[in-house]
């Protein structure tokens, strides 16, 4: 019993390393996203993000990845492809990702637009840029304790910001163009991001799923493919009918799948970002609206 105890508690403490991208990437990854979208929007009728309001969205998006020990311990940003949120592990572990994500969006909705919109805005974007984590998106449980294995390799894997930068250069037009609330771009995020789990790796026998393999259930969990949680190392492992995979530290590979991933975290947060935005301009259009003669009118 008292194994059990002692083993409890090391699981527990271990997870305080479970957030899908160490704080400075989710700091990264917003700040890209503001500097794109605001390009996206120069000379448009929405306003662009200012500097004081990407400010208060990147800090209140990096403190969530930096939550107490103890909210680490209990809440996993852990997403539920079922829809369903109703998972628990063990008793005290609490996994409903989308309800905490659906409480920041009804409190976002509750604010008058000033600073606090910006700070509930952040952590929104923070769940969005999680989903592009693939132990997350599956969802893995990186927590290893007896392993000593904190978390997943994927969330602490360099971001190349200039690679990303111009990536997303693009996007203007299919931005502008979304049409989706933040719900529904959660959802695609982690759509896509499994999508590309799915994937093959370009020239090999294997799928990305040799890293994180999906459950048929989709409201549990999966686990660690026969290369394990090695995301950036040196790694071999069986792929194909009786083939022996092989991918380097500095493998081209790697670079390439986190790319997409980043990007597709940039692009999401523009999303959010732009959802804000035109909410915003809202009141602004009554006014004017309400300005304006109908034909019918006589303006005095």
């Amino acid at each position: 019993m008292a194994r059990l105890a002692v083993g409890s508690f090391l699981a527990l403490a271990l997870a305080s390393g479970v957030a899908a991208y160490e704080s400075p990437i989710h700091q990264k990854l917003t700040f890209l996203a503001a500097k794109q979208l605001n390009r996206c929007l120069a000379d448009g009728a929405i306003p662009p993000v200012n500097a004081l309001q990407v400010r208060m969205i990147a800090r209140a998006n990096a403190r969530q990845a930096e939550t107490n020990l103890f909210v680490r311990m209990l809440r996993w940003n852990y997403y539920d492809r079922s829809g369903a949120d109703d998972r628990d592990i063990l008793w005290l572990i609490d996994t409903r990702f989308h309800q905490h994500f659906t409480a920041q969006v009804r409190a976002l909705a509750g604010t008058d637009g000033g600073a606090e919109a910006f700070q509930r805005l952040g952590r929104i974007v923070n769940y969005a840029q999680d989903v592009t984590s693939p132990a997350h998106a599956v969802p893995v449980y990186t927590a290893r304790w007896w392993r000593l294995s904190l978390k997943d390799r994927f969330g602490g894997f360099p971001i190349d910001e200039d690679q990303v930068a111009a990536a997303v250069q693009g996007s203007c037009a299919q931005v502008l163009a979304d049409t989706a609330d933040y719900d529904g771009v959660l959802r695609e995020t982690a759509e896509d991001t499994v999508s590309a789990i799915k994937a093959p790796m370009f020239g090999l026998p294997a799928s990305w799923e040799a890293f994180w393999t999906l459950n048929e259930d989709p409201g549990k969990f999966g686990e660690y493919g026969p290369a394990g949680n090695n995301f950036g190392r040196n790694t071999r492992f069986r792929c194909g009918a009786q083939n022996q995979c092989v991918l380097l530290s500095e493998d081209p590979l790697y670079k390439d799948f986190a790319l997409q991933r980043h990007v597709s975290a940039v692009v999401a947060s523009m999303r959010i970002m732009l959802i804000l935005q035109r909410e915003r301009m809202k009141p602004q259009e009554a006014v004017v609206n309400a300005r304006t003669p109908t034909p019918n009118q006589n303006p005095e």
